[in-house]
């Protein structure tokens, strides 16, 4: 079986690694940072690790699942002899998580901009996987699901979970201390079958690089909803 892998993709591959993840400006969900974290109201580590934690394991816990998924569709791709890439399939992906975002109170943009660095991820599993099955002469793959009938269908059932994983960080994620934490707690969740340094550095880009709200706007919304509660209390 012989594969002509596509040169915009394999440049794409080239791109993303040495440029990237450097210079792409991602949309924010809010203002541009203005002061170190250090100063801003006390913040520790600790404090917003306690916070936040959970809901980045909870992320990230879902981009590992979806990316695992990508191993199968490479499979099925390659006993079907079909391309990684699919883009009217990836723009009606797209297209209908826009249309979504609104529902969970997410900017439109910015979630396009995440799953379009979600779908490079799995493209670069998908390339890896056909360059070493192309290398060592693997013809075919026994029981591999249907791409129509059961991979697809799982990564629609991740996708509105993801969105709903993005809400409670979105207001949290351009804060410094949160992308630490969100690097630092990559590295021990995105591990798998397929998932190497690049692919998880492409993965948590959109989580890292965005340029918006700070650890002081953070802090504020934790004080107003501690002030809800108190207020409700009376």
């Amino acid at each position: 079986m012989s594969f002509n892998f596509p040169k915009k993709l394999l440049l794409l591959q080239t791109t993303i690694m040495l440029f990237g993840l450097l210079s792409t400006t991602i949309p924010s969900f809010g203002q541009s940072l203005q002061n170190s974290p250090r100063k801003q109201l006390g913040l520790s580590k600790d404090s917003l690790a306690t916070r936040y934690q959970p809901q980045i394991d909870r992320l990230l816990q879902l981009i590992q699942q979806r990316l695992i998924i990508q191993n199968d569709i490479a499979r099925w791709k390659w006993n079907q002899n079909s391309p990684v890439e699919v883009p009217e399939r990836e723009q009606e992906l797209l297209e209908q998580l826009r249309q979504q975002a609104p529902s969970y109170g997410l900017d439109p943009d910015v979630v396009v901009v995440f799953f379009q660095w979600q779908i490079f991820a799995g493209k670069l599993i998908q390339v890896n996987n056909f360059q070493t099955w192309q290398r060592e002469g693997v013809q075919s793959f026994d029981n591999v699901p249907d791409l129509n009938q059961t991979l697809r269908p799982q990564l629609d059932k991740l996708n509105p979970e993801i969105l709903s994983a993005l809400v409670p960080l979105s207001p949290a994620l351009s804060c410094p201390i949160v992308q630490q934490l969100v690097q630092s707690r990559a590295h021990n969740i995105l591990r798998g079958d397929g998932i190497d340094k690049t692919v998880r550095r492409v993965a948590i880009a959109p989580l890292i690089e965005l340029k918006g709200t700070s650890c002081q706007s953070v802090s504020r919304l934790d004080m107003g909803k501690n002030l809800t509660r108190v207020t409700a209390q009376f």
